[in-house]
Formats: C-alpha cells, sequence, structure tokens
C-alpha cells in the first residue's frame, strides 16, 4: 500500500515505504501529527526566534508560540486522533492514495471553518495592565528630612509621602508678618498725615481769608490819607506770605490723600502687595509637606533622608489605586464582536489554570496610526498606516482583588459574541486548556 504524495510532503521526507499495513498505520500517523504540529509551531515562531537567536526545540517554539497556535494545534491533535480511530483502531476505512488525500483536504478545510468562526465569534488577543502613573514633583525645593511612606505598601489620599524641611520656609512667613504690620501701621500713619494736612490747610484757609479782609481794609485807609503807607505793605506782605502758606498746604494736603487714597479693593497697596507675598510663602510652607494625590501605591521610590528634592523634578512614581485597568488587543477581523458588555475570559501569564471572567467596559475612538500630525505639508501615503490590532478596556474580574494586579501584566482573553453557540463553547473548552498550556 502506497503513502499518498499528499502525506509524504506533510511528513517532511518520511523515508518511503513499499507498504503501510494496518498495525503501522497509527505509529505513522502519531509521527506526521508530530512532524505537523512542529513545522507549524517553527514557522509561526519563526521570525521571533530568528530575531531573538533562539533555539527552535518544541517546547521553546511552543512557549512562544502559544498565543497563535494552541488553538490549531489542539484541532490538529483532535483531527490526528480522529484519523487514527478511523484508519487503525476501528478500521473502518481502509488507508490509501485517495482516502489519505481526502483526509488531509478535509483536515484543511475543518482547519480553516474553525479557525475562521474562532476569529469571528470568539475573538482572543493579548491582554495587558495598566494604570495611570502620578509622577510627584514638590512645588518647592527643600532638604528631605522625613519619608514615612515606604514603597509598593498602600497609602490613603492625603497620607504623608515625604516632608522638605519647613524651616526656611517658616522663617520668611515670619518676615513677612512683620512687614505686613508695619505696613498696617504705615497706612494708618498715611491718614494720620492727610487729617493733619487737611487741618493745616482749614487754619491756613482762615487765615488768608483775615488777611485778604485786614488788607482791603488797609488799602482804603491809605487811600484816604489815615493809614501810612508802611502799613499798607506790612499787611500786603502778610497776606502774600499766608497765600504761599496756604498753597503749600494745599500740595501737601494733596499728597497726603494720594498716598491714602492708593488703594486695591479698600486695601492699601502696599498692605496688599506685602499679604499677597505672605499667602505665597504660607502656600510654599504647606508645601513642604508632600501627600499622596490619591489612594494608591508609591513604587521605583529612589528618594532618601537628606537628599534635596527640586522643585518640578520628579522624586518618586505614584500608582492611582482606582485607575488600574486592563486593556486587550484583538485582530480587527473579529471585532465586530466587542462590544461594551461582551463577556470575555482571561488567563493571566502568571497565573496558569485559572480563568477570570470579566466583560467589556469601554472601546477607545481611535488609535495612534490614525492619527494625522498638524503641519505645513501634505500628508504622504506611506505616512498614513493602520492598525492590525485594536484595543478594548477590559474590567477587573470580580473575583481577583485589585491588589493583585501589576502594572505590566500580561496574558490572553478570549471575547464571546452572544451567538457564538457551539463555537463558543468549544472555545471555552480551548481557553481551559490555554490556561494549562500557561505552564509551560
Amino acid at each position: 500500500m502506497q503513502k499518498p504524495a499528499a502525506i509524504k510532503k506533510i511528513c517532511g521526507g518520511i523515508s518511503a515505504r513499499p507498504n503501510i499495513d494496518d498495525a503501522s498505520l497509527g505509529p505513522l500517523l502519531i509521527h506526521v501529527m508530530q512532524r505537523c504540529v512542529t513545522k507549524m509551531k517553527c514557522a509561526v515562531a519563526a521570525p521571533i526566534l530568528h530575531s531573538a537567536g533562539q533555539a527552535t526545540s518544541y517546547k521553546r517554539s511552543f512557549s512562544i508560540c502559544k498565543r497563535w497556535g494552541s488553538n490549531v494545534l489542539i484541532i490538529l491533535c483532535l483531527y490526528f486522533a480522529a484519523l487514527w480511530l478511523i484508519f487503525s483502531r476501528f478500521k473502518l476505512i481502509r488507508w490509501g492514495w485517495l482516502s489519505g488525500t481526502v483526509s488531509v483536504l478535509v483536515g484543511a478545510l475543518i482547519l480553516a471553518t474553525f479557525l475562521a468562526l474562532f476569529n469571528y465569534l470568539t475573538p482572543s488577543g493579548r491582554i495587558t495592565v495598566i494604570g495611570r502613573v502620578v509622577e510627584v514633583t514638590p512645588n518647592v525645593t527643600g532638604q528631605v528630612i522625613d519619608i514615612p511612606v515606604k514603597p509598593n505598601a498602600p497609602v490613603k489620599t492625603g497620607d504623608v509621602l515625604f516632608q522638605i524641611d519647613p524651616l526656611p520656609y517658616q522663617f520668611k512667613v515670619t518676615q513677612l508678618k512683620a512687614s505686613l504690620a508695619a505696613a498696617r501701621q504705615q497706612a494708618q500713619i498715611l491718614k494720620s498725615n492727610y487729617e493733619q494736612a487737611t487741618a493745616n490747610v482749614a487754619g491756613l484757609e482762615a487765615q488768608l481769608k483775615y488777611n485778604a479782609k485786614r488788607l482791603e481794609d488797609i488799602q482804603k485807609l491809605y487811600s484816604s490819607g489815615t493809614n501810612s503807607e508802611f502799613k499798607q505793605q506790612d499787611t500786603q506782605i502778610q497776606f502774600e506770605t499766608t497765600a504761599a502758606q496756604f498753597n503749600v498746604a494745599k500740595s501737601t494736603q494733596e499728597s497726603a490723600k494720594l498716598a491714602l487714597d492708593s488703594e486695591i479693593g479698600g486695601t492699601n497697596t502696599t498692605v496688599a502687595q506685602i499679604q499677597a507675598q505672605l499667602e505665597n510663602a504660607e502656600w510654599e510652607l504647606s508645601q513642604t509637606t508632600i501627600r499622596a494625590p490619591a489612594d494608591g501605591y508609591v513604587t521605583a521610590m529612589a528618594l532618601s533622608i537628606g537628599a534635596r528634592a527640586l522643585q518640578a523634578r520628579s522624586t518618586m512614581s505614584f500608582i492611582v489605586e482606582k485607575e488600574i485597568t486592563i486593556v486587550g488587543m484583538f485582530s480587527q477581523n473579529g471585532f465586530q464582536t466587542i462590544q461594551i458588555g461582551t463577556p470575555v475570559d482571561i488567563v493571566f501569564d502568571n497565573a496558569p489554570g485559572q480563568i477570570y471572567r470579566a466583560k467589556v467596559e469601554g472601546i477607545p475612538r481611535g488609535v495612534g496610526q490614525g492619527q494625522i500630525a498638524v503641519s505645513g505639508t501634505l500628508a504622504r501615503t506611506n505616512a498614513i498606516g493602520g492598525a492590525s490590532t485594536f484595543p478594548a478596556e477590559i474590567s477587573v474580574p470580580d473575583n481577583m482583588s485589585r491588589d493583585s494586579l501589576l502594572l505590566g501584566m500580561s496574558g490572553n482573553a478570549t471575547a464571546f459574541a452572544s451567538n457564538a453557540g457551539v463555537i463558543g463553547l468549544i472555545s471555552s473548552i480551548l481557553v481551559w486548556i490555554n490556561s494549562y498550556t500557561a505552564y509551560l
């Protein structure tokens, strides 16, 4: 009995045997299965293994390619097992050229059909745990005197992360408080000066009126020859002197009024300026205590007591606990299944054998590949590309604590369409099998 050419090609050069009996058909199918599995795995993993310069052993290629080929491998294993049962175990059909060729073609058709159904009804992709990380940057510069927070320990909003030496800022606050008191006292002095200048103007104004009346009387007496010319000249000089003093007093009053009326919102400008400086100094003093912006964790902390923290320079990274989420990357040919509320099965690489149930929470409206940079030149066609995968936000599984989620954790996710039916059931079985292949 001759081997079909298709089987010979798949086997990758198995030495020709003129006759294959039924007893040797089982080992032959097993050998064919192993060769196909190895070749398919290595073909999928070839670019990765070549770039990394790794050996192409079966276990290594399986570990690298389990994301892409695990479903294919399982289908092939089941199909080859069915062939062994039909041709060798129960001998329902004799092995020949025709039966072998038909078996290969049917297997390829089944494989392509299942892959298409899996991609359409139960798309799968890689997931990564991401989160918002706040760079803790102090608003003031100074020497660190205390760090009560511990790395990777949970903290609450408002808890002290570290303390900068407050003494230099306390000195500045004390100095400005003294300056503010002096400025307020000076404002009272300006008010008193204005009142004094006003009283002086009023007195000189009365004196000027008296001297004007007296000069008028003296001039009448001088005209009638009753009074002497000396008396008339003396009265004239007194009037002019009083008038000059009155003008000086009026100028002094105006200057005092301008100084007193120099206000912002009813507050003297000098007082307002020093008050603003004092408020800024008090704010800087409060910023010497750096507190947690939210519930979360401090990680990657290289700060130490005695170090000098610089203004607007990052000192530590803070992970916001409530903003940790899971993002899955799914191929676009099955993305029509990905809708808000779609159930998802998750298998994390660091938790093999466990399956977590979650749902799709959100789908972004775009990714970076669809953005056109704003410039004065027309966009080149080769600069406009598309994404082969698209992200979807996945909820944290109910049976999983947020504390166990580490940024950068990865794994596999499989989404299930509402009309998946039998394909969904088969995919669930494959997910369960894949959860144990994560040990490899």
